[in-house]
């Protein structure tokens, strides 16, 4: 793996010189990153003569005599690190305090180091160098990519303006900082339903060097969007286990599983309601296909749970034996395979009106505006159409089908809806 060196320079070369020299391992390459102009840092890289050397004069005001202030000789900063040309590239900046020139110029470089080098090399920058605004654009992008590790040469200081001698590179913990800004996209990962997402984005964090206690809440918070994002997938067993030991934070979503996976008492249909906001949120990240289909399901669901738990009817297990002598010939068509009854979504509602039931004569009411949606719902490229569904298909899917499930749950007095997964609250 190569070690590739960015440096920022400016006025003065010898923490530059120092940061080559004494950077471990040392740098397969090194990158200066230089002003240009009359009074620009560009000069100091390579040119001949003594173009480090420190020019300015002082006259004393006695005798009127002028005298450097400092060394007039300085060999160019390849010179002093003994860099050959092979070994060492040039960027430059034509406004050194320019932030937005600084910025695209240090990622059009790190295009071109992944070019040049291969992608798996290791980026140390010392912005050490230049203008504020080049290091703190250097600084900005080094936390910002992860390839990208942060130096600053530090020394002894006798004054605030600057470390006078002894100087050398020490690593900058950047992993935090970068942390918290990542932490920002997870909460818009979490806010949009994405869990997933959010999941991968914490564990990435985790492979980083960071504090026990920071890292301890990594993990809770991977775990947490890990079991969200089972149960938005539909396993809620996954879900349950991963939950549990976060019993504190989130014992009401662990109650609700409980009851989903009827492990306690509850009404019977929380998988309904469950279906209607999985919906929701499909519809939210815009994947409105899928919420259609969801809601397609909870509506066949809604009247499957009904023939169960009222009338012992369990579909796709129901023989004609099973049902009422005076309808078993009416139903004696839809016997296919090993002597099933195979009933959808519309026959479902049907038998339960053929049953007196409730739920049954309320959607005879409501027939038409449900068949229609359903037909709308089959144009679908998930269902047996190869249309793409818009929002204005789902919101229409949604007034009715949900608005049939609600109304009529309440009309029952069936409880059917349960709280919406979490958009806020898993990162403390």
């Amino acid at each position: 793996m190569k070690n590739i060196l960015i440096l920022s320079v400016g006025g003065s070369a010898e923490p530059i010189v120092n940061a080559i020299k004494d950077t471990r391992p040392q740098p397969d390459f090194v990158y200066f990153l230089c002003s240009t102009g009359p009074n620009g840092s560009r000069h100091a890289i390579d040119n001949q003569g003594d173009p480090c050397g420190d020019t300015r004069k002082s006259k004393c005001p006695e005798c009127g005599t002028e005298h450097y202030i400092g060394n007039p000789k300085g060999k160019a900063i390849v010179a002093q690190a003994r860099l050959d040309t092979d070994h060492y590239g040039v960027v430059t900046v034509d406004d050194p305090d320019d932030l937005d020139e600084c910025m695209q110029v240090l990622k059009k470089l790190g295009r071109t180091i992944a070019s040049r080098h291969g992608r798996d090399c290791r980026i140390i920058a010392n912005y050490t160098g230049g203008t504020k605004t080049m290091s703190l654009a250097m600084g900005l992008i080094g936390i910002l990519s992860e390839q990208w590790d942060l130096s600053i040469n530090r020394g002894p200081r006798i004054d605030l303006i600057k470390v006078r001698g002894g100087d050398m590179p020490v690593a900058v913990e950047k992993w935090r900082i970068y942390a918290d800004i990542q932490i920002k996209a997870v909460r818009e990962a979490i806010n949009d339903f994405d869990y997933n997402q959010a999941m991968h984005m914490i564990g990435t964090l985790l492979s980083r060097p960071l504090d026990k206690e920071f890292r301890d809440s990594l993990m809770s918070w991977h775990q947490i969007c890990r079991a969200f994002d089972a149960w938005d997938r539909f396993d809620h067993r996954g879900a349950l286990d991963l939950l549990e030991p976060h019993g504190k934070s989130q014992h009401k979503n662990i109650i609700l599983l409980k009851r989903l996976l009827g492990l306690i008492k509850g009404s019977g249909y929380e998988q309904v309601g469950d279906l209607i906001n999985n919906a929701e949120r499909k519809a939210h990240r815009k994947n409105y296909d899928d919420a259609v289909a969801r809601l397609y399901r909870a509506a066949e669901l809604f009247a499957q749970i009904r023939l169960e738990r009222e009338y012992q009817l369990r579909s796709g297990d129901m023989e004609l034996e099973d049902l009422r002598k005076d309808l078993q010939k009416e139903y004696a068509p839809f016997v296919r395979d090993k002597g099933k009854i195979l009933l959808g979504l519309k026959d479902d509602y049907e038998l339960l009106f053929r049953l007196d039931d409730l739920l049954g004569k309320l959607y005879m009411e409501q027939k038409h505006r449900i068949i229609s949606t359903l037909k709308a719902r089959n144009q679908s490229i998930l269902a047996h159409g190869l249309t793409p569904l818009a929002e204005s298909d789902y919101r229409s899917a949604h007034e009715v089908l949900a608005g049939f499930i609600l109304q009529t749950a309440h009309g029952a007095d069936i409880e059917i809806e349960v709280p919406q997964l979490p958009r806020e609250g898993i990162i403390e």
